[in-house]
């Protein structure tokens, strides 16, 4: 049937072919041109540039003509003449572009297209049509090969304010930041032939792999004899509203699917193969594009795809980015230091919008991403009003990146929590997150370090960790046992300047055990600023140490006075002292309570740890462990030494080691409360409870469902803590499956109830 529909067209066009001027191209010289542009230069309209076959280096434009440009394929209707008439971009731009307001007699056919790097449609702006660049024109592209193409926007077709008809199209192995396939703005409609079926498969983005329509383009219907799966979600089809919310007006009609989704985890190795199963370290596959878009997301059954060691980048292996992660499926490097994703100063890394999240980043060093033209330089989340979504990163280097404009991270809605990560040496604001969409968010860092940074005055940034948004929305951020050192702000038109944490709207931060020394800021800030904007937000700092800061350590700018911010310091050392805080309004207010010291620290200030205390530091011995509710220190500091030595705990992130490590030291217990780590958990957690009074406890885990799985205490408990590891089996011996489950803990009549997640 296609072939007799094939050969209709192909009549159609012979009959156009006696009614106009045929312009051959040629490059052995037989023809009137020897390159395809000069052919279409010549034409007129309703001719037709007739093209023999050879690989064509160029960039061809129709330039307003509606003419028809096609291989030995439209008289002949030999399949290998598609495949032996090459348009060839050589990464100089789109191969083909019709911008200028051709008409539906035009007609593109009978090529393969490859090796383009898109076009700007005005000047300055991203790279669009890989391939193709259609503008505010009406074509037809018929029996064309579309592969490995490259563009920000469409990395196969990006389409604006025009009608395509695609008629037995291939669309194969294009990349883009979004669309990696087709990509359509403005009032666009792509019209797929239902008889002369397109492939669609293997094309990668970070938004949108297979397609990404545009709110103002009409609801698409595409039909296609194989697509990548039979059931794309928005991994490999994007079409959302203003507001960034799904639409799902793409309707899919697929005979044949190039891939059948695993649900289960995935390996990956520089020397893996994709024709492997993927499932095995001995058969790992080749490329990070590859395993997300085979692995399937499911919630009840989380997976991981498992990075073993090396770099993965386009240059060395064809991995592409940015990577469009998927919801529950985790990203888990084999050693921090040596997996690493390097983006050469290309792209973004990890691109995840309006889906589902929940998910963990682990032991991954990120490197030389750019986010010119982009949501963000190393990774974007924005799950907007999807409730109940978090993200972990543990054990991840940030490093080298020179791009200016976008911050590294760029968190939006999500529950955040990051543990042992490194931010180095890069040119860029490295963390921000947003609630604007979720009535709460908490953000926990703990052990990590944001060390010798800076960024570009000319972004408009003006810190380095920007908590909190223009909305009222709650944020709740603690940072325990973390370095922010040796950063640097740069003059700019902005008065006021912040190398560390920029507070904005209804912001609690708590800050435990941090050292924050030696940043620099032009003019007024500091490394912890209440910006202008900082209505209603508190900052608590316990055992933490400030030093050496410019030009001041903390400074408070919160122009609403009728929501004030403040600041409360304890058993802190604060250089300058409370005199040395820069309050600008007196409605603000600084709490200077027990224990705080303005001194020199006495740091080491050499080796690899040169903020570690020496023996004759002052902060030894004099931080406290009255915390607030819930807090859990980590047993070690950032060097990995035991958290607690000595008599107390120590003020900063370092803790002097003294001889003997104080193994029984009390404390106050306020309120009853749970803390589960890890968490996520694989395939134990440690479940810590803070009993604030004695007596009989019930401490059960229900799933989804509201179901009881386990019970595991129910028996008389001291006032105190008390650490139990759930082994992750219910009450029969038999291994849960992967999903969140809630700890119930009942005293006295009281009930707190704590997620967690089971990942396999």
């Amino acid at each position: 049937m296609k072939k007799n529909i094939l050969i209709h067209i192909f009549m159609l066009l012979v009959c156009g072919l006696l009614f106009s001027n045929i312009i051959t191209v040629d490059q052995t010289g037989a023809g009137d041109f020897l390159s395809i542009q000069e052919g279409i230069n010549s034409a007129v309209d309703a001719d037709t540039v007739l093209v023999h076959p050879g690989t064509y280096f160029e960039n061809i434009d129709f330039i307003g003509k509606n003419i028809t440009v096609s291989s030995l394929f439209l008289t002949t209707q030999e399949e290998d003449y598609v495949n032996e008439t090459i348009i060839n971009g050589n990464q100089n731009g789109s191969c083909v572009r019709i911008m200028s307001g051709e008409d539906s007699t035009t007609v593109l056919c009978g090529f393969t297209i490859t090796n383009g790097s898109g076009s700007p449609w005005y000047e300055g702006c991203p790279s669009h049509g890989g391939a193709i660049l259609f503008m505010d024109s009406q074509t037809s592209i018929i029996a064309c090969n579309i592969f490995g193409n490259y563009a920000e926007i469409g990395g196969g077709i990006f389409c604006r304010n025009s009608q395509i008809t695609l008629s037995d199209v291939d669309i194969i192995g294009n990349y883009a930041d979004g669309g990696g396939g087709i990509s359509t703005r403005e009032y666009s409609e792509i019209y797929f032939d239902q008889n002369n079926l397109c492939n669609i498969y293997l094309n990668y983005a970070g938004r949108g792999c297979e397609i990404l329509k545009a709110y103002s383009s009409p609801a698409m219907e595409v039909y296609v004899d194989t697509f990548t799966v039979f059931e794309p979600d928005a991994y490999f089809i994007m079409s959302t509203d203003t507001f960034a919310e799904p639409l799902n007006d793409v309707t899919m009609h697929i005979q044949n699917a190039k891939l059948t989704p695993i649900n289960s985890d995935l390996y990956v190795a520089t020397d893996g193969d994709n024709n492997n199963n993927g499932l095995t370290e001995d058969e790992p596959l080749a490329t990070l594009n590859y395993a997300l878009s085979l692995v399937k997301s499911d919630s009840l059954h989380p997976n991981t795809i498992h990075i073993k060691n090396g770099t993965y980048s386009r240059s060395l292996n064809n991995n592409f980015f940015p990577l469009c992660t998927r919801g529950y499926v985790s990203l888990i490097g084999e050693s921090m230091d040596n997996t690493i994703l390097d983006a050469e100063d290309l792209a973004m890394h990890l691109f995840n919008y309006h889906s589902a999240i929940n998910y963990t980043i682990k032991n991954i060093t990120f490197t030389h991403g750019n986010g010119e033209n982009s949501f963000a330089a190393c990774m974007f989340v924005n799950v907007r009003s999807r409730p109940n979504n978090f993200i972990n990163i543990e054990d991840v280097i940030i490093t080298d990146f020179t791009c200016t404009g976008r911050r590294l991270l760029e968190l939006y809605n999500v529950d955040i929590y990051m543990n042992n990560v490194i931010s180095l040496n890069n040119h860029s604001p490295t963390l921000r997150p947003s609630s604007s969409n979720q009535p709460e968010i908490d953000i926990l860092i703990e052990n990590s370090k944001f060390c010798n940074n800076d960024h570009d005055p000319s972004n408009g940034t003006v810190y380095q960790m920007l908590l909190g948004d223009s909305s009222f929305n709650p944020k709740n951020a603690t940072l325990i046992n973390c370095e922010i050192t040796d950063n640097n702000s740069y003059q700019s038109e902005y008065p006021v300047r912040c190398s560390g944490i920029y507070v904005k709207y209804n912001v609690e931060l708590t800050i435990i055990n941090c050292t924050i020394g030696n940043n620099t800021s032009p003019n007024s800030g500091g490394p912890i600023v209440i910006s202008s904007e900082g209505s209603g937000s508190s900052i608590n700092i316990y055992n933490s140490v400030l030093y050496g800061d410019s030009p001041s350590e903390i400074y408070i700018d919160n122009e609403y006075s009728d929501n004030p911010a403040s600041v409360t310091i304890q058993n802190s050392l604060v250089d300058g002292g409370c005199e040395g805080i820069q309050n600008v309004h007196t409605w603000n207010e600084v709490y200077w309570l027990d224990g705080n010291l303005d001194t020199d620290p006495l740091w080491q200030n050499e080796g690899e740890f040169p903020y570690m205390l020496t023996e004759n530091s002052p902060c030894i011995d004099t931080g406290t462990l009255d915390l607030p509710d819930g807090i859990i220190l980590p047993e070690f500091d950032l060097a990995g030494n035991p958290r607690i030595s000595g008599d107390t705990i120590d003020m900063g992130a370092y803790e002097y080691q003294d001889s003997v490590v104080s193994q029984d030291i009390e404390i106050p217990i306020n309120k009853t409360d749970i803390n589960c780590y890890p968490n996520p958990f694989n395939p134990t957690t440690n479940i810590k409870l803070k009993l604030s009074e004695s007596g009989i406890i019930k401490l059960k885990i229900y799933n989804l469902k509201g179901q009881v799985i386990r019970t595991i205490l129910d028996a008389y408990a001291s006032k105190g803590l008390l650490n139990i590891v759930w082994n992750g089996e219910d009450d029969f011996g038999r291994k849960v499956s992967s999903g969140q489950y809630f700890v119930r803990l009942e005293q006295n009549g009281n009930v707190i109830i704590s997620k967690v997640l089971c990942l396999k």
